[in-house]
């Protein structure tokens, strides 16, 4: 595994498709890959009664709804086989339970110097929808462990004013499939091979026509640069805090703007004669001049490597990172060594009150906040989680969301909260969902058997109190399956499928 993410660290053709104008997604052979995490290893972790991870199904209804739903323990792979049938099981920050996500998460990190997660995604079989289409803030290692999973990635959506290019189709904000034209990859992943996307690439995802019969389950290894900062924007930040100039909010090129985003170049991203210890004043010096032109764009002779100032800044910007990167590497050693066993599936189930980590516990707290968050979310009544149908992009929005989307195109509150009251159509009648729908997605949340209970019931019509019918159900799914078909072929035949035979 070390030798896998430090060879592809160091390719020059890997390093093309990270980084400036030439980014592209690509899938790659990786052996290694396959059985890295099963089922049964999964199973272990959702058994533990205090887990403190993030495990969640997204729910569906059939059409535009979607609903994250907390899973209870689950005890036996055959009560995740029966919940995987009605949505997709997500682990989120798995690498601070998982002992064999922790050990990729540091492999990773040493091999490509940032900081590093890993999220797990386990998919039933012929699903038409695994995940919409979206855009995410971090670069994205899929580990294809298990089965088979269908991707379609294009090219980053153009950017507008009402929605950011790294959270498109996220936060109430919808990403329409004719916004995306044709996918730039559309293959099928298998058990064995490694796809990479490029930060702010849309994708999305399904396990339908794969030919493979069986779950798929793939592990998401984010390198985190853009969101933590660690980015040419972050450095050009701090030298213009440095040399006493604001920081400009000014609207850049699109291709400039993306170019702010690339990683900074450390570690095999730097040119191979300043890696060395005793070229670090030379390296401080490089750093800068990569962003002079943006800072000065109209005047050239500044050379801010010179600066005593610009060099401190950016020695601290550095230090920010190789100290995230040592705390979260304490955190997953923590998880290697503690889980217990040898096997790849073992858990960790400390909590923050008895990790040893500071990022560990941090992160264990902010999660359980959410979780809270989330779950203060199901209460019938409350104005900050009722959402209504926006008809001009057909997205739920609560009120915040529509005041916020619209804000971006000059439109005011007021005239947000007419368009909320008079245009946007209620989900639930006088926006309240049923006391006896609330009162069962707290008990699905609690007990397995409450879940299966609540899935069966209501699964597609996740909105209604009414029971579906098997006929129903088959009718509504086979009609789903006609539009899907006329939606692929408006996109037009996928392009070939491309994989590299090796690293470089």
């Amino acid at each position: 595994m070390e030798d896998f993410f430090t060879a592809l660290a160091s390719s020059s053709s890997f390093r093309r498709c990270w980084t400036g104008q030439t980014r592209t997604p690509f899938i790659l052979p990786a052996p290694f890959v396959e059985g890295l995490l099963s089922l049964t290893d999964i199973v272990e972790g959702l058994s533990a009664p205090c887990r403190t991870c993030e495990a969640a199904l997204t729910l569906t209804d059939g059409g535009d709804f979607r609903c994250p739903i907390s899973l209870p323990p689950i005890d036996s792979l055959d009560d995740l086989l029966e919940v995987l049938r009605f949505g997709t099981v997500f682990l989120n920050t798995a690498g601070l339970h998982w002992k064999r996500a922790a050990e990729i998460c540091l492999a990773a990190s040493s091999a490509f110097l940032f900081p590093t997660n890993v999220n797990v995604y386990i998919t039933g079989p012929e699903r038409m929808t695994s995940t919409d289409a979206h855009t995410d803030n971090h670069d994205v290692i899929i580990l294809q462990t298990a089965g088979a999973k269908h991707w379609q990635i294009f090219a980053p959506p153009p950017r507008n004013s009402q929605s950011h290019p790294l959270y498109r189709g996220k936060h109430g904000d919808k990403l329409l499939l004719h916004e995306l034209g044709n996918p730039l990859l559309d293959v099928v992943l298998h058990a064995g091979e490694v796809l990479f996307v490029p930060m702010g690439f849309a994708h999305l995802t399904s396990t339908q026509g794969t030919g493979h019969a069986g779950v798929s389950v793939h592990l998401t290894l984010g390198l985190s640069t853009a969101d933590y900062n660690f980015c040419l924007n972050g450095l050009r930040t701090i030298l213009l805090e440095q040399i006493g100039r604001p920081s400009d909010k000014a609207e850049t090129s699109s291709q400039l703007w993306w170019h702010l985003l690339s990683p900074v170049p450390v570690g095999y991203l730097a040119p191979s004669r300043l890696r060395c210890p005793s070229a670090h004043a030379e390296y401080l010096q490089h750093l800068t001049k990569l962003l002079e032109a943006t800072i000065f764009p109209w005047q050239e002779g500044h050379d801010l490597g010179e600066l005593p100032e610009v060099q401190m800044g950016v020695s601290k910007h550095l230090e920010q990172q190789v100290e995230s990167l040592t705390m979260q590497a304490e955190a997953y050693a923590e998880v290697v060594a503690g889980s217990g066993n040898d096997g790849p599936g073992a858990f960790y189930a400390a909590g923050p009150s008895e990790t040893r980590s500071q990022y560990r516990q941090s992160m264990l707290i902010h999660q359980l906040a959410e979780n809270k968050r989330k779950r203060d979310a199901t209460h019938a009544g409350d104005l900050r989680f009722v959402k209504r149908i926006d008809p001009r992009d057909g997205a739920a929005k609560t009120l915040a969301d529509v005041r916020q989307y619209y804000a971006d195109s000059g439109l005011s509150a007021d005239a947000a909260d007419q368009h909320w009251i008079s245009c946007c159509e209620s989900i639930y009648p006088n926006d309240r969902p049923p006391e006896n729908l609330m009162n069962e997605l707290v008990a699905a949340s609690e007990r397995c058997d409450a879940l299966l209970n609540f899935l069966r019931r209501r699964t597609p019509h996740l909105q209604s109190d009414i029971a579906v019918e098997r006929n129903e159900l088959a009718a509504r799914c086979d009609w789903e399956l006609r539009a899907e078909r006329k939606s692929s072929e408006r996109l037009g035949k996928p392009r070939e499928r491309r994989v590299w035979d090796s690293v470089d």
